[in-house]
């Protein structure tokens, strides 16, 4: 290990609330105002006979040795102990052999590098994975037979099937659903699916695969016709709108869950109309993503920091309507904060952020293997072939240059909460890594901030709901 240039603990404020980050072990507490006074004067270097001077002026001598005790306790303990450390070189070189090593039971086909729309903001407008066609059946059959394979004892395979857009292939979609489920048959493993859709191209022959194997489900809608058509136009510029939720509709009738994800644009801020809109649609849950594009700079419909602005100034709004959804007893279709509060929860020292190069791992329509499905059409990021398998110095490689952008990390506080960056926003078309601009970290930071704020309101006010997230029987402790 190796130690940090940082303090060894963030102090902040959020809605009169203060809170203590520890960053050495990503334990989160909540302060009354006297320890937090405590430990911001420690960040000044005062020592422990002017910290206690300061508190009984200002808060009493029973509240300042009161406040003085608590904080021996919780340091013997382990918390706001210097230095901070990471993982050296060395154990980052040992844990990419980890993971090049690694075996998965997950697997993406990109069954159509081609696309029945033109999103404006697409980011494979850039990658050149729109124009070559649909993905042969030999290698999908040969893509199968590589997860499984690489699957090993597991007892499960999950095929995700993706594009541009997959049911522009609905041959090889559907014979690589029947030769899956007889090579898991005749392996013993049971095979799961899932496909992101734009869900112009729905049928019934295709509903009744999705009902039949209960597919994790993916619709992409950008929300009402106007913000959708402007964004989501077929080929020769229709608004694809009118068709993809008609078909939604149809798949509503049959099937209780469906999940929207709209991607946020520039040209349509306004995500309070956006996700209304899709709720009352009949989504049984919303996902939003954003624009953001990459190191290589932002292109004409992504978000950048004026932007964010924009959007962190509505976070407050959708906080609120949570709240008062939840006192109503309401379905929770949209919220944001899921996952950040299942991180924080879980106080994982968070390595790679995602299953880059493993459960990631996309077969391109020539058979060729991306870090995910993003990367598909960039040649300087190939790692290997369905027929020959991962190309264990070209992943090496890879996982190299991203380790690399994670430097930067070294000198934030929510380096063990974050994980670094999207591994595809950090790398460029040339093939090589940069890191992310500082606005952008900044907008993470106040994410993070935002969500142990929510983490902390709805574990007290909110237990129920708290409990569903975290996946914890017991609402104890309040913040560890």
């Amino acid at each position: 290990m190796k130690s940090l240039p940082l303090a060894p603990y963030h102090l902040f404020t959020y809605r009169s609330n203060h809170y203590v980050f520890d960053i050495e072990t990503s334990a989160v507490l909540k302060l009354d105002a006297a320890a937090h006074a405590a430990l911001a004067l420690r960040l000044t270097g005062a020592s422990a006979e002017a910290i206690a001077a300061q508190l009984a002026r200002d808060y009493g001598e029973t509240t300042a040795k009161n406040v003085l005790r608590e904080l021996r306790w919780l340091e013997q303990r382990g918390l706001f102990r210097a230095p901070v450390r990471t993982y050296d070189d060395a154990e980052n070189e040992a844990y990419i052999q980890q993971l090049v090593r690694m075996g998965t039971n997950k697997i993406e086909l990109y069954l159509a590098e081609a696309c029945n729309l033109r999103c404006r903001y697409c980011y494979v407008n850039a990658n050149d994975a729109l124009n070559h066609g649909l993905m042969p059946w030999e290698v999908a059959r040969q893509a199968i037979d590589f997860v499984f394979a690489r699957a090993g004892n597991a007892d499960s395979v999950n095929i995700t099937f993706f594009g541009g857009e997959p049911l522009l292939n609905k041959p090889v979609l559907k014979r690589a659903i029947a030769y899956s489920q007889q090579v898991g048959a005749e392996q013993g493993k049971t095979v799961g699916y899932a496909m992101t859709t734009n869900a112009t191209l729905l049928d019934d022959d295709i509903i009744d695969l999705i009902k039949r194997y209960n597919f994790g489900l993916m619709i992409s809608l950008d929300g009402p016709q106007e913000t959708h058509d402007a964004m989501r136009p077929f080929a020769d510029g229709r608004g694809s709108f009118e068709t993809a939720t008609r078909n939604i509709k149809r798949l509503m009738a049959r099937r209780r869950a469906v999940t929207v994800r709209c991607t946020l644009s520039n040209r349509d801020l306004d995500r309070p109309k956006i996700v209304q809109f899709l709720e009352d649609f009949g989504f049984t849950r919303v996902a939003m993503s954003r624009c953001t594009g990459t190191v290589d700079g932002l292109g004409p419909y992504d978000i950048g920091p004026e932007e964010n602005a924009v959007l962190r100034a509505q976070d407050d709004f959708f906080a609120e309507r949570l709240f008062e959804q939840l006192a109503r007893g309401e379905r929770i279709k949209f919220n944001p904060w899921a996952n950040v509060v299942q991180s924080i929860h879980d106080q994982q020292n968070r390595r790679m952020r995602c299953g880059v190069g493993r459960g990631c791992t996309t077969v391109g329509i020539d058979g060729r293997l991306y870090p995910c499905h993003r990367y598909v059409g960039m040649d300087k990021y190939v790692l290997g072939h369905v027929t020959t398998g991962i190309d264990q110095a070209a992943f090496t490689d890879y996982l190299r240059g991203y380790f690399s952008t994670k430097r930067k990390c070294e000198t934030c506080w929510a380096i063990n909460l974050c994980g670094g960056y999207c591994p595809w926003y950090v790398s460029g078309n040339d093939g090589a890594f940069a890191e992310p601009e500082d606005w952008w970290c900044d907008e993470i930071r106040q994410w993070y901030e935002m969500g142990i704020w929510m983490y902390d309101t709805l574990r007290s006010d909110y237990p129920d709901y708290w409990r569903q997230l975290v996946g914890e029987e017991s609402a104890e402790p309040l913040l560890r």
